[in-house]
């Protein structure tokens, strides 16, 4: 339901972008002075949509480069926790698992990275007509 034409007033940004970060609708609604009803109406509108899944995004994008700065860190904490014998087994046990866990999953990703790529220069080869591309076994 679109509500009208017009640009989406900034205090029904505001709240929608509340909502889009974890507000309940009827607190998002509350700090801009707004019922919730009527932002649910906004909500429905498709630009509202596009606007939510936008700071959705957005907000994930910064919590993964936050994750991101202070994966070295984590790091160095999950293996000093494997670690230390001061620490409980069952701990020691998850954290070691978690470890390998990790080694694991990036060395399968690395992997797959290079696999796409060649999958990626066959696509090529063919698209520029080299004859005799190679085959690549997946």
């Amino acid at each position: 339901m679109v509500i009208n034409e017009k640009p989406l007033p900034p205090r029904i940004l505001t709240a929608l972008t509340l909502a889009a970060s974890g507000s309940k609708w009827a607190e998002a609604a509350e700090a801009v002075g707004i019922k919730a009803p009527t932002l649910r109406r906004y909500a429905k509108d498709p630009r509202a949509t596009e606007f939510i899944e936008r700071v959705v995004r957005e907000n994930l994008n910064n919590a993964n480069g936050i994750l991101a700065n202070a994966a070295p860190r984590l790091a160095e904490e999950l293996v000093a926790i494997a670690l230390d014998p001061a620490v409980k087994a069952y701990a020691r046990t998850s954290a070691i698992a978690e470890c390998f866990k990790i080694l694991n999953q990036n060395v399968l990703e690395a992997e797959q990275r290079k696999q796409l790529q060649a999958i990626r220069n066959q696509l090529q080869s063919i698209e520029d007509g080299v004859e005799h591309a190679q085959v690549i076994d997946i």
